[in-house]
């Protein structure tokens, strides 16, 4: 059956073969492949057939075209690609911090051509999808006079499109109908849809159509087209202006990448995007304009700098940079040209050299130079100091010329080179592996690269429960290419260092560089002599020191030189357990105290645990900068011995001078380290200040509501005792049983209310659904997730409405009875069909929304059903096991409130007394 993503994708032959030619390397495609069939599907599954074994690292047909489609996300897709006419593309739908759904502006149309269904079949189809691309030419160019930025971005209404959807569903239905259609002329067209400049270049088109398929032949057929046209056109134009023209943009739009464990926005997109909205941006705007074009700044720093009345106007959406597994993906720069990840182009690059080149299968020894010469020669667009975090397509090019040049004139060769090949049914083990990189000549070069193979094989049998196939065998050999090129190119580690891709390219290799902290322990080692610290001065190399038990201690100085053994292996899990262990015995830091903060509250006892973590990172900090100001004096006080020695004094009162820089350097970092986590904890004890306020909150508006209970009940006792013999109209009063039912009503009403504010089911329920969406790809999965999502949502205000009203009534001064109380609505539950949808794309069970309010969907007088028990916060299974107290219905675990009764004689609920001096009340238990 033809894959629904594939089915719904049109591309024609050509522009097949300009995306396969742009995303694979020249030298993976056949040259026998001819790219000349009508779909997607049959194109593709002949390029795999004509690789015969090159694209193993594809397994199917829908592996190779889901990496192809991830192109088809990039913005602007098709002017880059150059497609024709008959192409369709695959615009992403963004998510702000906010929650709202963002595009790029370039992308709106594309987004809504898209959506355009074609009702009619084979040749048919392909006249009217090029007729209609042709005429909806007409809405671009005021579309983009409306363009302030290369990189700006809009709202997206999903309800809208989703009404857009539904009515060309129903006009593409009624389309055929009729019979007997009359020809229209473009006159009668919608001006909306057609306006007098383009009415032209629209007969061009029809009469183009005219002379491959005749007119006067096909009335029926150019009647219904037409008709098709004019409706799409009126439909795309009201959609246009009501969602995307008429749109609020009041707010600045700033993109926000993910990078690490930090988000950084681009600086001079933000810059641009505040002074199109009228922003004060003096206070930065002349440090921005020294930086260069694609430098970006740390998103806490953009909160220091940028006012709070602008972050409120400043609209931040997550871009999530994807793992692209043939190409990178450009994305749109502020100066209107393109980038790309720096990492994304270095890997392009390397996988160049391995995969499609095959050079270490070509090369011996000596011809290894070149490789270490031409990256020496771009290490100024992958510097191993740093570096922006983007590069430009203009140095990705020229970064490719200069490889092809080198390539060209020292490395290329025309002997055979051997391909991997097939894998038995079976699957392959860690031998089978060994043989196939000797097979592929791998080890002529670098005999060094069967260590590799136990730990590459490793990764792609981690957490896998089937058979590897061929695209694993790749992926192994991959890997183990890969680890000798970088073990061999020690700046470019040093750059993917700096990148913090350092550990992600090569799943088991750990970053020396990343494990300074190990200084620290170097220096509370007992064993280490002065002698050896002198050393550790007076080296500008990475020193190797052995510490007990075979654990690695690195200490890193200035000017180092990281050799071959940058890259270091991880043991095996137990292995690492154990080098943890003795690290912690080995360090002399004490163990954080156990925190004594209230239980009674999960969120303020994770605040708090995660608050205790911060101090004790914070404190290790502290002593390493303690350590580090020790080294500081030692240095200064080798130059008095070094002054006073009088050998080559001035040179080398020079280098301790650097080196004293360079430990400068790094107790400013680690100064900003120190203020980074004392902020976590500042917003840490925030939140728990803030949890605890809620809890007061809450229990004072219990403590007044009891009150006022009181008071009721006392002023409906007064009444009943001041009835005279006249005749009076009283309020309607109730009996102590009445009163007690009603109560328990306001307490479990208001129980609901904190569960649908913790729980937020209609926002959760969004998110879901959103989830689904960006992830399924598939329309018909998308249309029941929204149709689920909007059912959910408008249930579950129904619901609240209803929780609100019966507060209202209750909490009124009209006295009320518990007849009078009407039974909430049932809260919705999500369909099994949702969560089986749900569970199938992302292989884990569905969040719960609200799962307590599901047990008790009403709430009735004096049938109070208890979900959770107010002292430990957990909820009761069952009645077994529980205290009921008499007068709020409140049930406890047996074992909580004997804890409870040591300090306390009264109901944590209604403060009734629940305990005899001598022995407990009967509280029904069970």
């Amino acid at each position: 059956m033809l894959p629904i993503a594939i089915k719904n994708v049109v591309l024609s032959p050509e522009n097949v073969k300009k995306l396969v030619e742009r995303c694979i390397p020249e030298e993976l495609i056949p040259v026998d492949w001819k790219c000349d069939q009508s779909d997607v599907y049959s194109n593709l599954k002949s390029l795999l057939e004509c690789s015969r074994g090159q694209l193993g690292m594809f397994e199917s047909v829908t592996a190779l075209f889901q990496a192809l489609s991830n192109f088809l996300t990039a913005p602007g897709c098709a002017n880059l690609l150059q497609f024709d006419v008959n192409y369709s593309t695959l615009p992403a739908i963004h998510m702000s911090i906010k929650g709202e759904h963002y595009i790029y502006k370039m992308d709106v149309l594309e987004l809504l051509k898209s959506r355009i269904p074609c009702p009619f079949k084979e040749y048919q189809a392909e006249l009217v999808r090029f007729a209609l691309k042709c005429c909806l030419e007409c809405f671009e160019v005021e579309w983009k006079s409306q363009f302030n930025s290369h990189c700006e971005m809009i709202r997206v209404d999903l309800q809208l499109l989703n009404v857009f959807d539904e009515n060309l569903l129903e006009c593409s239905k009624t389309l055929f109908k009729n019979t007997e259609l009359p020809l229209p002329c473009l006159s009668d067209f919608s001006n909306a849809a057609i306006d007098a400049e383009s009415k032209g270049a629209f007969y061009k088109i029809f009469k183009l159509c005219d002379e491959v398929y005749p007119m006067a032949e096909n009335k029926k057929f150019y009647s219904r087209m037409i008709s098709w046209i004019a409706t799409v056109g009126k439909l795309f134009n009201k959609v246009l202006e009501e969602s995307f023209m008429s749109a609020d943009d009041s707010k600045a739009t700033v993109r926000l990448f993910k990078i690490g464990k930090d988000s950084y926005v681009m600086a001079h997109e933000l810059l641009q995007s505040m002074k199109n909205k009228h922003m004060d941006v003096s206070e930065f705007e002349e440090k921005v304009l020294k930086m260069s074009n694609l430098a970006t700044c740390n998103f806490r720093e953009v909160a220091q700098k940028v006012k709070i009345g602008d972050m409120k106007n400043i609209e931040f959406i997550r871009i999530n940079i994807g793992e692209s597994k043939i190409t990178s993906i450009p994305i749109p720069a502020p100066d209107g040209t393109y980038c790309v990840p720096a990492t994304d182009a270095l890997y392009d690059l390397i996988n160049d050299i391995i995969v499609a080149k095959k050079v270490l299968q070509r090369i011996n020894r000596s011809q290894f130079e070149h490789i270490l010469k031409f990256f020496e020669s771009v290490e100024h667009v992958f510097p191993h100091n740093g570096g922006d975090y983007f590069i430009s397509m203009e140095n990705v090019e020229w970064v490719k010329a200069t490889w092809e040049k080198t390539y060209e004139e020292n490395l290329k060769s025309s002997s055979a080179v051997k391909h991997i090949r097939k894998v038995r049914k079976g699957g392959f083990t860690e031998d089978d592996l060994d043989k196939e990189l000797e097979y592929l000549n791998l080890y002529n070069c670098f005999p060094e690269m069967k260590r590799e193979v136990e730990w590459a094989y490793k990764v792609v049998t981690e957490d896998r429960n089937i058979t590897l196939n061929l695209e694993d065998m790749h992926s192994a050999v991959f890997q183990c290419q890969m680890t000798i090129l970088l073990e061999n190119l020690p700046n470019v580690y040093k750059f993917l260092h700096s990148q913090k891709m350092c550990i992600k390219w090569v799943p088991y290799l750990r970053c020396v560089l990343c494990e300074m902290p190990q200084l620290d322990k170097l220096l509370n080692k007992p064993s280490v002599t002065k002698d050896e610290i002198k050393d550790l001065m007076e080296t500008t190399t990475v020193s190797m020191v052995a510490p007990p038990e075979g654990t690695d201690v690195i200490v890193e100085g200035k000017d180092q030189e990281v050799t071959s053994d940058v890259p270091k292996k991880k043991r095996s899990k137990k292995t690492k357990k154990t080098e943890e262990k003795s690290t912690s015995e080995f360090s002399s830091s004490p163990e954080p105290e156990v925190s004594n903060e209230s239980k009674s509250c999960s969120k303020c006892s994770r605040a708090s645990h995660f608050a205790d973590v911060a101090n004790e990172k914070l404190r290790i900090s502290k002593v390493e900068c303690k350590h580090l100001k020790k080294e500081l004096a030692n240095a200064e006080l080798e130059v008095e011995v070094q002054k006073q020695k009088g050998i080559d004094k001035d040179e080398r009162i020079r280098m301790l001078e650097e080196r004293l820089k360079s430990k400068d350097d790094i107790i400013e970092r680690q100064n900003m380290d120190l203020l980074a986590k004392q902020d976590t904890i500042m917003n840490l004890e925030m939140e728990v200040e803030t949890n605890y306020n809620i809890i007061q909150e809450k229990s004072t508006t219990i403590k007044n509501l009891e009150k006022s209970l009181k008071k009721k009940d006392y002023r409906i006792s007064q009444l009943e005792v001041q009835q005279s013999s006249e005749v009076r109209i009283m309020e309607p009063t109730r009996s102590d049983e009445e009163t007690e039912k009603v109560r328990d009503v306001l307490f479990k009403l208001l129980e609901i209310q904190g569960t649908l504010r913790s729980g937020n089911p209609v926002g959760k329920c969004r998110e879901l659904a959103q989830r689904i969406c960006m992830k399924a790809r598939n329309k018909e999965i998308e249309d029941a997730t929204r149709i689920e999502s909007i059912k959910f949502c408008e249930q579950a205000k129904v619901y609240i409405q209803a929780v609100n009203t019966q507060l209202e009534m209750i909490r009124g001064s009209r006295v009320v009875k518990p007849e009078e109380i009407l039974e909430l609505p049932e809260f919705p539950a999500l369909s099994k069909g949702f969560l089986k949808t749900y569970e199938d794309i992302f292989k884990s069970e569905a969040p719960k929304i609200c799962q307590s309010l599901l047990k008790t969907s009403e709430v009735k007088p004096g049938e109070l059903a208890d979900t959770g028990c107010l002292i430990c916060i957990e909820e009761m299974e069952s009645e077994e096991g529980t205290i009921k107290c008499e007068c709020c219905k409140r049930r406890y675990h047996t074992e909580c409130v004997q804890e409870w009764f040591k300090t306390k004689r009264t109901c944590p609920a209604c403060s009734s007394v629940l305990l005899d001096d001598s022995e407990y009340p009967t509280l029904g238990q069970r």
